[in-house]
């Protein structure tokens, strides 16, 4: 089997299969083991399609016990009304969407290859789910976007499976309002309620990894089937515009999010992945192409022993591997694989592989996305998260140089959130290994009286950019916040001066006090720090994004000022 693409998902589904609790008198019969959570995920029924698709490469029965008894498992998490809930320890049924769209999809693409036997249970499960979510999951229901893009697959899907007009409908009525939620930008609004909804400074609900990784795939796909030529050609405009924030690596620039404590830098942790997308639109744009292989060299990268783990750098700093990656990604690579991915005949650039030196603003953002040479940052002051989330992740704001990526090298900043809180218990591992769990976030911090003021978590920063010859420079002032939204100082600021080139990044932060020092986390490998300034040196680690870093510790009693080569 020389197919690379091949040769992964069957990496992936031999790891799933031996993590498979096989027991049938075990309580979680058919469920994964989870090396880093303990407990069996509750969506792991995700897997029959992949499990099947191996079962039709390889002709081996393996696969098709292991779907077998993922519906064992399933029916363990199925209530009365035919939907499923997200785990054993949460009743959320949203997820229903999901079990549906790869049960329908293994129906679909499938079922002339199963065993009579096998076809009728998957068919049973499928029609039961695909009908709660036909019922329940309308315009109205209390979820946020992403879920809508789900049940517009979900009902597209039942109407090519089985021709009703009904789940046609609702389908294309679900796409439409999906649509009018992207903005100019094609960025994706809606990971918040009401989807529409509006920060203080005009931003929207946005992130990254789920419209990358989730919504847009399911409502392309779901076009696709619909044969709905004008939203496919609208959702192909939105998506040539995201590809600003895919990094030449394949990693995704989510660290600005209002999700991103789920960052797992090739996208959320619960999602099923861009692979499959990419390489139906490659189909009209060999971009795409080139963007499907390089989201597979970097799933590659990650894979361990068989299992995609949540970061570059999970491995070596000592994190174990979610169970929940692999099995979501499984379903996606089928799905690259069944349009027929295929390494592009020519080298491509990405748009963030220009070398022009420019800035572009995203108001639904409040972010900059900046090019130098070799060098791209994001400086960000985006305060929906903070507006909406204000009691989960403590999210970046405040100007902050949220990430720096070297072309040829990699991350050289990777930030996300202040704290690393699990929002979604069931759905975010925690840290282990030997490094200090700490935040990667660029920022200047005091303490008093045990709270800690960042300038992070600055809601109205001030921020100026010019573009001049050979550099784009950036003023950024920022109040000193805690993670409870408040200022001991209302009149403090932090003062910060950027310059990029492209020869390098040059940072100088204005003294204020000896008691305030500014932090720079640098990816380790990544990035040099030139100064005259005195620094300390701290190895951290970080599982949103999953690097590990040297955190750059200076005093602000006098002025800082460094260079980032």
């Amino acid at each position: 089997m020389a197919d690379k693409y091949q040769n992964l998902l069957l990496e992936w589904c031999d790891a799933l299969s031996a993590s498979q609790i096989k027991e049938e008198e075990n309580a979680y019969y058919g469920g994964f083991r989870c090396e880093s959570c303990g407990f069996p995920h509750g969506r792991a029924d995700n897997a029959v399609y992949p499990f099947v698709y191996a079962y039709t490469l390889t002709n081996d029965h393996k696969y098709l016990d292991g779907a077998r008894a993922l519906l064992s498992f399933r029916k363990k998490l199925t209530k009365e009304s035919g939907a499923l809930q997200n785990d054993f320890t949460s009743g959320w049924e949203g997820i229903t969407a999901f079990s549906a769209i790869g049960l329908l999809k293994t129906i679909l693409y499938f079922g002339d290859k199963l065993p009579l036997d096998l076809k009728s249970e998957i068919e049973e499960c499928a029609k039961s789910a695909a009908h709660w979510v036909h019922t329940h999951m309308g315009i109205g229901y209390p979820a946020y976007i992403n879920y809508y893009c789900a049940a517009s697959f979900v009902n597209a899907l039942y109407d090519a499976c089985y021709h009703d007009d009904d789940y046609r409908q609702r389908a294309s009525e679900l796409l439409q309002y999906c649509l009018k939620l992207f903005t100019p930008n094609g960025l994706l609004a809606g990971e918040g309620k009401p989807h529409d909804d509006k920060s203080p400074k005009g931003c929207f609900p946005i992130d990254l990894g789920y419209i990358a990784e989730e919504s847009l795939p399911c409502l392309l796909h779901a076009a696709e089937l619909l044969g709905d030529e004008s939203a496919f050609s609208s959702l192909t405009e939105h998506a040539r515009k995201l590809l600003d924030f895919l990094l030449p690596d394949g990693g995704w620039d989510n660290s600005f999010g209002v999700r991103n404590n789920k960052w797992t830098y090739y996208g959320s942790r619960t999602s099923d992945g861009c692979i499959g997308a990419f390489t139906v639109l490659a189909k009209k744009d060999e971009l795409f192409r080139e963007a499907a292989e390089r989201t597979f060299r970097l799933l590659e990268k990650c894979t361990h022993h068989g299992k995609l783990y949540g970061g570059v750098q999970y491995e070596e700093n000592g994190q174990k591997p979610c169970i929940h990656h692999t099995f979501c990604h499984a379903s996606a690579l089928t799905d690259a694989i069944l349009a027929g991915i295929s390494e592009p005949k020519a080298a491509r650039t990405l748009p963030s592989e220009a070398e022009d030196i420019s800035y572009k603003y995203y108001p639904e953002l409040n972010t900059y996305k900046i090019r130098a040479g070799g060098y791209l940052a994001t400086l960000t002051g985006y305060d929906y998260a903070t507006h909406h989330f204000s009691n989960g992740a403590a999210h970046a704001s405040g100007g902050t140089l949220s990430l720096l990526y070297r072309v040829g090298r990699g991350p050289v900043i990777a930030g996300s959130v202040y704290e690393y809180k699990p929002t979604e218990p069931n759905n975010m591992q925690l840290p282990t290994g030997e490094k200090r769990h700490a935040t990667l976030l660029v920022r200047a911090e005091y303490e008093k009286e045990g709270v800690k003021y960042a300038t992070c978590l600055d809601d109205d920063p001030e921020i100026t950019l010019h573009a001049e010859k050979g550099a784009v420079t950036v003023l950024v002032r920022a109040r000193f916040l805690s993670t409870a939204r408040e200022t001991e100082n209302e009149s403090l600021r932090a003062e910060f001066h950027y310059r990029f080139a492209p020869d390098g990044v040059t940072i100088t932060v204005k003294r204020i006090d000896d008691s305030i020092r500014f932090l720079l986390p640098i990816v380790e490998g990544m990035g040099e720090i030139v100064t005259a300034n005195h620094y300390t040196k701290e190895p951290i680690f970080f599982l949103t994004g999953g690097f590990s870093a040297d955190e750059y510790a200076f005093s602000l009693g006098e002025e800082v000022t460094l260079k980032i080569i």
